[in-house]
């Protein structure tokens, strides 16, 4: 974050947007100055900042604040100045020379030093006569990402409300709005951070706090923030939107790395994805709204359109259990429940379908119902398919099922006249008897592979002509009509 008097936004139509950096110039030579200036004093450092402060003093400082925060000051002098100062001043004022040269010998005495080190040490405690120790490099794109990151916080912190959509990440977002004690409501897939601003006086504590969420909110994959700004000074409101396709370059500081409550929820994500079940499973997928508050299912699974959710309900604390049944009977989705069978509820406890588990999540029941929606929803699919036209003679299934909007598996199961599905291919019949003729009666297997390579046909195309295949050991040699 920078100090207000450092931000730089442009105002149109009633919107407010921060003057983003893109180009890494400033930052370049920036950056070279903090690594030539490693092991002098910081004020020589910032006579030549304030040269370059002609370009626009606003960036200039602003970044040499980030570039100075990722330094380390050191006295040069082991002596305490603080102490020299307080012996010095408690003398009274000085009005003369000789005045001054009695008071610096007292000090001598006193701290047994001689005048060299009293007048070295006096003020070297002050960062203007520190030391740069060491200065930590970042890359100039590193350190653009960061500063307009800090232009957005500080934009934040007159922003009346925040609301803001994410895909990902929520379980850091939703700890770090607890964190900083914020009030949010939920409107759809929306989250809306409400409250102190008008109850509390348009406290200004509220909109840093809104700034201090921003960070994590930027590590989702996607996300947008809007909020209203009311500037300092100003009896007018302004609205601000950002973003992550805006293209604005921002820094994501956390490795995106997959967290677990539990062995039992670990073991069992990794056993799922193990399996070829075609279902993509993913840790924490979304936010659903449950009365005033929302659920965080433990996992998603997501195949051809179809969503479903698995929550764990594996905590012992009463009052934690009373809560989380609440808030799952409330669910606007249904959610299939994973229970720690030692846990004191019953399946009637839970509204849609429930799992007791004792200290493994049976993958096996989990699979069935995933499989019974599937089917439902090939079956649903299969009944949508009104009218089905093919004039290709080869066509690919997954091209066809995206034109027709529905699963591969679904219309893979339709009965097309005149046409078969071999592979991922739906091949008009005629089309399989001209190729027959092309192949012939008897061909080496390899001369009739290169033949059904050309029109993208496995080997299954050899069925459906009526060919067998000879073999040689594990060899296949010879296609026989």
């Amino acid at each position: 974050m920078l100090p207000r008097d450092l931000l730089i936004v442009s105002k149109r139509k009633g919107s407010i947007k921060p003057r983003y950096l893109k180009d890494t110039q400033i930052a370049e030579e920036l950056i070279e100055i903090f690594k030539e200036y490693e092991g002098r004093k910081y004020k020589e450092l910032q006579e030549k900042l304030d040269e370059m402060e002609y370009v626009n003093y606003k960036v200039v400082r602003g970044l040499s604040l980030l570039l100075e925060r990722r330094c380390e000051f050191e006295s040069i002098s082991l002596i305490d100045g603080k102490k020299i100062r307080e012996f010095l001043f408690d003398r009274g004022f000085v009005l003369s020379e000789e005045e001054r040269n009695k008071i610096i010998d007292e000090a001598c005495k006193h701290f047994n030093l001689s005048r060299e080190e009293i007048e070295e040490a006096m003020f070297s405690d002050l960062k203007e006569e520190q030391i740069i120790k060491k200065f930590y490099y970042i890359p100039p794109l590193e350190l653009i990402k960061r500063y307009n990151l800090s232009l957005t916080q500080t934009l934040l912190f007159d922003a009346l409300e925040m609301l803001f959509t994410i895909s990902g990440n929520y379980q850091e977002v939703f700890r770090k709005i607890k964190y900083l004690g914020l009030m949010y409501e939920i409107e759809g897939n929306e989250v809306k951070i409400t409250g102190p601003a008008s109850l509390f006086k348009k406290t200004r504590k509220y909109g840093v706090s809104m700034a201090k969420l921003l960070p994590s909110i930027i590590n989702a994959d996607k996300w947008r923030i809007k909020a209203k700004i009311e500037l300092r000074r100003e009896a007018r409101i302004y609205d601000f939107e950002l973003d992550s396709d805006d293209g604005i370059m921002l820094p994501r500081y956390t490795e995106q790395v997959t967290h677990f409550d539990s062995e039992v929820e670990e073991r069992f994500y990794n056993e799922f994805k193990s399996l070829n079940t075609g279902w993509e499973i993913k840790r924490e997928p979304t936010i659903i709204e449950a009365g005033n508050y929302i659920i965080i299912p433990d996992f998603g699974f997501y195949k051809d359109g179809i969503e479903h959710y698995l929550e764990v309900v594996g905590f012992w604390t009463p009052e934690y259990l009373k809560k989380k049944i609440w808030k799952l009977k409330n669910a606007k989705v249904n959610i299939t429940i994973a229970v720690n069978e030692n846990l004191s509820c019953k399946k009637e406890d839970f509204s849609g379908d429930v799992i007791f588990y004792n200290k493994k999540i049976p993958l096996v029941a989990v699979i069935k119902i995933l499989r019974k929606l599937e089917e439902e929803s090939i079956q649903k699919e299969m009944e949508g398919i009104e009218k089905l036209e093919i004039k290709d003679e080869i066509i690919s299934l997954e091209e066809k099922a995206k034109e027709l909007n529905v699963s591969k598996e679904a219309l893979s199961r339709i009965k097309i006249p005149n046409y078969c599905i071999i592979g991922d291919k739906i091949v008009a019949k005629k089309f399989l008897e001209k190729l027959k003729e092309e192949i012939g009666e008897e061909r080496s297997y390899e001369e009739a592979k290169k033949i059904l390579d050309k029109y993208g046909l496995t080997s299954r195309a050899l069925d459906y002509m009526g060919y067998k295949i000879e073999w040689k050991g594990l060899k296949p040699v010879k296609v026989v009509s």
